[in-house]
């Protein structure tokens, strides 16, 4: 008998094969097993506001010893240096480290629970008293329940039932919803140490505890009431929620990040401060950057990380975030709002995603950017994703897919801020500059509303200008002698910067009317907004509401600033601790939020010993300081350094008895002023395709359009810029792109820097000037190519830079 070698060898070898091949199937299977029973011992929520209190408190340097660390910072590395852990073991201790670093350098301490503690429920209402020393305060908070016995899960919203949540998405699902009164806290917008939360913690004072802190310790505080009526009020405490959108958002962000007993936080458009790290943000253009946030929020001493200086931050508001694992958040966006800085909260949420998928749990982050709806607003697209959330940790249905990642963002290189995490190489790549096209304003379609100007200083020797005369502040020409118009073609879907570099003489205005394709015209860029005297009583203007005070429509031209009438307030009666309050509107002005609006109105009032102040009212209110006047006109100025959603303002006249007047209302968009400089416009959402620009006039005068850019990056836009697409362009070369005069950063904070290049121009000295043309200060050139300026005295406000050499240019500046 014969016997197959060959064929016993292959039969062994296969039974080997498929013995290799069971034993790897069974390894994955007990390793799926085991990730899925590591998942399932990985809480949803806890019992106690912070699990961690007992955990080692790390280091705190000073500002001074802080490294630099120009990506996001890594949440797995431990504070001292010693390494770094992503065991779900040790992230309770590590989430502690983040929350004393965002404590001690951004918001303040926030107290922990006081031992005396009472609270009540009856008649809808549930009261917490909160008593500290012999100090007491009071929250009162709406609730409302469903039908039937419970316990039921519950809503806490920032001020408002469910915040800016549809509360049908939370009362159809059985889900209680209760209101947290945060100014029984701290007043938004204008924080007192006399606010109930200073006087109960004296050692808090407005410089080293933001109201941020106050407002997480306040939700806190409620949740501890409803801890105490749990017989009288059928809340489930282990299906606790918070949401609130913008300042709101950014309450809910706090307060889920630093109360572990809350199961799903919904933080909505937040903006800076909120969701979107500080590193990102300073790369973008006008968003709520770590320096021009409202410093009632934050400690007063954040300022130092202004800037430049972002990176010396021990954290960013990614950890902010990941503080919340392993419970739910969902965050939003909002892309008709570059004040949110959207592509920044993008990153951060990314970034933030890591540290859940790193526990297994990657489902209960969400975050969702989107545009077209207004602030604050849940569109129909964005309402499936809310739902979700509310629907698996609120309600409890685990079957429901919270995996979800919506964003416009799709050539946005986020890993690129924190690829570095685990091999402490704190490196930033270099950002790729990605897709741009090129489309110079000459070559376009050239309405014969346009000038073509031969320009020396600009690209192709050659910039369009608007006829002198013409202008079209309240609507958008409908004839196409008005419009430049650009067709281009885009290869790669993504967000693209519309990037435009013009030339704005000092004391002019620049606006355009800017639309792709068959879309709305939108207006853009710097516009002056009006110069509304109350001509003729209140012409142009709506009288919304008033506290106590008598409006007329006052026509007497003796009484008016200029032209033939004022706002003629009359307060009958002395009002104690209080404010008349009247509330207008102009349907005239148009304002984009996100923007910086310098506000002016005269004003004198009858009798001296009165003051007045300006808010941007009714809600999400911003507040002038209080302004003494006397019986002289004068006039009044505010820049707002945040966003103005409208062009409704509340003046506020304080507390005496008498008559005043108001006149000659401006509003003004703050932009970088006269000399070629790159302004960004607007962020288009771009399919592949053929598309069309079309730019109309808004405003006339002297201001020059070189050319525009659609880039997927900000990164290296100066100068000149680079060649166009839809025209034949001469090379650029480097003498022409020396001759411009660089100034950044701008709005400035501490110093600018001026650089000068070749300097063709052979500037001597400069001078800077306020509006009024007085010169404050002169600096002397030389022979340098670089020279900073020092803020010193400057105030903040608007200012000129006066370069004198061969010819003489200026450049508007902003001190913030």
């Amino acid at each position: 008998m014969k016997i197959n070698l060959s064929a016993l060898l292959v039969t062994e070898v296969s039974a080997g094969h498929r013995w290799r091949q069971a034993k790897t199937g069974l390894l994955v299977l007990a390793f799926t097993l085991l990730h899925l029973s590591l998942r399932a011992q990985i809480p949803l929520v806890y019992s106690a506001e912070n699990t961690g209190a007992t955990c080692t408190a790390p280091p705190l340097p000073t500002f001074s010893q802080l490294p630099v660390v120009q990506p996001l910072t890594d949440p797995f590395m431990w504070s001292d240096g010693r390494g770094r852990s992503t065991s779900f073991s040790t992230w309770e201790c590590r989430r502690n480290e983040i929350k004393a670093e965002i404590e001690n350098y951004e918001i303040g301490a926030k107290p922990t629970r006081p031992q005396n503690i009472t609270a009540s429920y009856a008649a809808g209402i549930l009261t917490v008293n909160v008593t500290v020393s012999s100090q007491t305060l009071t929250l009162t908070s709406e609730v409302v329940l469903p039908t039937g016995s419970g316990p039921f899960p519950a809503i806490i919203g920032m001020n408002s039932a469910s915040g800016s949540v549809p509360a049908d998405i939370f009362t159809s699902r059985n889900i209680a919803t209760i209101r947290y009164n945060h100014n029984q806290v701290t007043t938004y917008g204008n924080p007192q140490l006399t606010d109930p939360y200073y006087r109960l913690y004296p050692d808090q004072n407005l410089d080293n505890a933001g109201q941020y802190s106050a407002w997480a310790w306040g939700v806190s505080r409620l949740i501890d009431g409803l801890e105490l009526v749990q017989a009288s009020l059928p809340v489930n405490l282990s299906r606790l929620g918070v949401t609130g959108c913008s300042y709101a958002g950014k309450m809910a962000l706090f307060s889920g990040a630093f109360d572990e007993r809350i199961a799903l936080t919904i933080a909505q458009e937040s903006g800076g401060g909120g969701a979107p790290a500080w590193r990102v943000s300073e790369t973008l253009g006008a968003v709520e950057k770590l320096g021009a946030t409202d410093y009632k929020w934050f400690r007063e001493d954040m300022k130092q990380f202004a800037d430049a200086n972002v990176a010396k931050l021990p954290h960013d508001h990614h950890e902010l975030m990941a503080m919340i694992a392993p419970r739910a958040l969902l965050v939003t966006g909002n892309t008709d709002f570059e004040w949110l800085a959207n592509p920044s909260a993008y990153v951060s949420a990314r970034a933030a995603h890591e540290v859940w998928k790193t526990f297994g749990i990657g489902d209960r982050f969400g975050f969702y950017i989107d545009g077209g709806h207004n602030h604050c607003a849940i569109p129909t697209t964005q309402r499936p994703a809310v739902e979700a959330f509310v629907d698996k940790f609120l309600v409890g249905n685990t079957s429901v897919n919270t995996n979800i990642m919506v964003h416009p963002y799709p050539q946005l290189n986020y890993q690129r801020w924190y690829q570095w995490w685990g091999t402490n190489n704190p490196v930033l790549p270099a950002e790729p500059l990605g897709k741009r096209l090129w489309l110079e304003a000459e070559c376009a379609t050239v309405g014969s509303s346009w000038d073509v100007v031969n320009d020396a200083d600009a690209s192709n020797g050659k910039s369009v200008r608007v006829k002198a005369g013409l202008s079209s502040s309240t609507a958008a020409p409908t004839s196409t002698v008005s419009y430049l118009t650009m067709p281009f073609t885009i290869d790669s879907a993504a967000t693209y910067n519309v990037v435009a570099r013009q030339n704005v003489p000092a004391g002019e205005e620049c606006g355009y009317w800017l639309k792709v394709d068959n879309e709305a015209f939108q207006s853009i860029g710097s516009q002056l907004i009006g110069n509304a005297g109350f001509e003729n009583g209140l012409t142009g203007w709506t009288t919304l509401n008033s506290t106590g005070a008598t409006i007329s429509a006052n026509t007497v031209a003796a009484e008016a600033h200029t032209g033939t009438g004022s706002m003629k307030v009359v307060n009958p009666t002395a009002q104690p601790g209080n404010q008349w309050r009247v509330q207008v509107s102009s349907a005239a002005f148009s304002t984009t939020i996100g923007k910086q609006y310098t506000i002016s109105y005269w004003v004198r009032a009858a009798a001296a010993g009165g003051s007045i102040r300006l808010s941007t009212g009714p809600s999400g209110a911003q507040y002038q300081a209080d302004q003494t006047i006397g019986t002289a006109w004068q006039q009044v100025t505010w820049t707002i350094t945040a966003s103005l959603a409208s062009t409704t303002f509340l003046f506020d006249m304080g507390q005496v008895a008498t008559t005043y007047y108001i006149d000659d209302v401006s509003v003004k968009e703050v932009n970088a002023g006269s000399g070629w400089s790159w302004t960004k416009l607007k962020d288009l959402v771009l399919p592949v395709g053929a598309h069309t620009l079309t730019i109309a006039y808004n405003t006339g005068g002297g201001a020059k359009l070189d050319k525009l850019v659609l880039a997927t990056s900000m990164a290296s836009i100066s100068g000149l810029g680079g060649a166009a697409t839809n025209c034949t362009v001469t090379a650029n070369t480097p003498s022409a792109v020396a001759s411009g005069i660089e100034v950044y950063p701008n709005p400035a904070h501490d110093k600018l820097t001026v650089v000068l290049g070749a300097n063709p121009l052979q500037v001597r000295s400069i001078e800077v000037l306020d509006v009024t043309g007085r010169v404050l200060s002169t600096v002397d050139v030389g022979p340098q190519t670089q020279v900073s300026i020092a803020r010193g005295l400057l105030r903040p406000g608007i200012y000129v830079l006066r370069f004198h050499g061969s010819q003489t240019r200026t450049q508007r500046i902003v001190i913030q």
